[in-house]
């Protein structure tokens, strides 16, 4: 049943009589429990005070029908997120109806067969949602890996919550309501430019659409209106690369427990950071995804009049694009793995403003010949330094992409970079000063200890007084004068103890802290706990201890 131009039209209208596709050019499935939650708790609302609900606009394209089917096809060109979970929501309340021929028509009309849903996302999704509708229980959770999967999984774990302590005559009164008193305002387009053109627009209007799609989406405008359609099919191909990548991402970030703010602008932009090759007129190191995103709308329009130029620029964006994703993604992958890159990447924890460079050197394998160098940069500068110099780092990370720099060349620029904000004078005399807040204490006193901890041990771990930030006892005794609030927080008067035990012995003298450094998985700490229970341990040890970490740290972070 065709589905009119322009009009209010109910949920059971829109599925009965046709199908929907949601093509390439599409964001994936990404509503969370909040957006389902206010859906359900509107549709609860509404059918209390027996009232319809208004769900908004959806837009749609006739596609040409395949086979003998008699059901109308349509791409969703906006609406996917809200179409995808009540048709999900709707499957759930069909299947607690009891079995026979009312259940049966119920789910032919609305929902499909099993292979032939009436909704069928693009890709993998696709055969992932019929999994979702027809075979639940078998689903393995624990290879899901991918994002939009897993909203789908807890959209149905969820929506189960909802309506299994529901009568039989609360399931049917649902069912009557999203079928007969959803309403949504349905506009179609003729064409594939023309649909192109509305998801661009509905973009550029500031509907809540992420970043990755709205450069789809600008990427498709243009080589559907000016191109015709000539790199369609790259586009789609690279941004589902892009759009795996990103999920693949935050998998690992939630399992590594790094990269705490990465979003899909972290991508976007560090993309961007490292390749002002491609935007030579207006690429800036302070610009944000909204700015980026103007500058490469920009960029194409200044060529949509010369063809070839625009379609190379797309295609050498896209491809770069790609690659760039594609290795971050990996990279990320391989701390799990790789013994080399678990300390600096989840101990010490690079900065942002390093990924870019990390990620192009990934991808040229550079970055294992230059990863003490890189390691030492973050202690030195990122972190001791306390500063976030970008503009040098996005120049050398952007050059590398420019030409086939040596790994030699490279280091030089590197050390150069070091020697202007952290050379090692400057090192000594930070290391010297009161550091206790220092985000890099914790990692030197660690790679002092040298123990191989794994990361939960790492974690757990606090930088502590040795001498107490308030002592229970009196400084003096142990020869630090008037100067002691400055004293204690410096190198040598900092240890590590796990959260636990630094609790339990509070602020007591050094002497009564030795029953629980012993306790410490850290080496070093258990050694502290031997020279403190010698006796005599006062401020000539604690200072003769800062000169050795201080030393020992000009080798261990070394540029030269």
């Amino acid at each position: 049943m065709s589905i009119s131009k322009s009009q209010t039209e109910k949920i059971g209208s829109i599925f009965n009589g046709n199908k929907f596709v949601i093509p390439t050019y599409q964001r994936k499935y990404s509503w969370t429990n909040n957006e389902r939650n206010a859906l359900w708790q509107d549709i609860e609302e509404s059918l209390n005070s027996n009232m319809n609900h208004f769900l908004g606009t959806l837009s749609f394209k006739e596609n040409e029908t395949v086979g003998l089917s008699t059901d109308t096809l349509y791409e969703i060109i906006d609406g996917q997120q809200r179409v995808t979970t009540i048709f999900i929501l709707l499957s759930i309340l069909i299947d607690k109806l009891p079995e026979g021929e009312i259940k049966n028509k119920q789910r032919t009309v609305f929902i499909g067969t099993n292979n032939n849903l009436k909704l069928k996302p693009h890709g993998e999704d696709g055969h992932f949602l019929n999994q979702i509708i027809f075979d639940f229980s078998n689903i393995d959770i624990s290879k899901i890996n991918k994002r939009s999967q897993r909203f789908m999984y807890e959209a149905k774990q969820e929506f189960d919550a909802f309506v299994n302590p529901l009568s039989m005559q609360q399931v049917e009164d649902r069912i009557k309501f999203v079928r007969d008193k959803i309403e949504v305002l349905v506009f179609n387009v003729e064409n594939q430019a023309q649909a192109v053109k509305m998801f661009s627009i509905i973009n550029d209007r500031g509907l809540p659409l992420r970043i990755l799609d709205k450069t789809k989406s600008l990427l498709m405008l243009y080589s559907t209106l000016y191109l015709k359609e000539k790199l369609n099919d790259q586009i789609n191909d690279c941004f589902e690369k892009i759009f795996n990548s990103y999920d693949d991402l935050l998998v690992c970030r939630d399992n590594l427990k790094i990269l705490g703010r990465l979003e899909e602008n972290t991508i976007f932009t560090h993309h961007y950071y490292s390749s002002n090759r491609l935007f030579p007129e207006t690429w800036n190191k302070r610009d944000g995804a909204d700015s980026v995103f103007k500058n490469l709308k920009l960029k194409c329009g200044q060529l949509k009049d010369n063809k070839t130029e625009l379609e190379n620029f797309i295609i050498e964006y896209l491809t770069d694009f790609t690659n760039f994703a594609v290795n971050y993604s990996n990279l990320v992958k391989d701390v799990e793995t790789k013994s080399i890159y678990q300390k600096p990447f989840q101990f010490l924890e690079f900065s942002a403003t390093l990924y870019p460079l990390l990620v192009r050197l990934y991808s040229q394998d550079k970055l294992d010949e230059l990863l003490s160098l890189l390691e030492a940069t973050e202690v030195r500068v990122y972190k001791l330094k306390g500063t976030n110099p970008i503009s040098y780092m996005y120049w050398l990370s952007s050059e590398i992409t420019k030409r086939d720099m040596s790994i030699d060349e490279i280091r030089k620029h590197l050390i150069n970079f070091n020697e202007l904000f952290m050379n090692d004078h400057n090192l000594r005399t930070y290391l010297g000063a009161d550091v206790y807040q220092n985000g890099a204490v914790k990692y030197i006193l660690s790679e002092y200890s040298n123990d191989n901890l794994k990361i939960e041990s790492y974690r757990d771990l606090q930088v502590e007084h040795i001498f107490s930030a308030k002592p229970d006892f009196d400084p003096s005794a142990y020869n630090f004068e008037d100067e002691y609030d400055y004293d204690k927080n410096r190198l040598g008067n900092l240890g590590l103890l796990e959260k636990g035990i630094n609790t339990r012995i509070g602020n007591s003298a050094p002497i009564n802290k030795v029953d629980g450094y012993l306790k410490s998985n850290v080496s070093g700490t258990r050694k502290l706990a031997g020279e403190i229970q010698q006796g005599n341990f006062a401020k000539s040890d604690v200072d003769t201890r800062r000169e050795s970490i201080i030393k020992f740290c000009g080798t261990r972070f070394k540029i030269n």
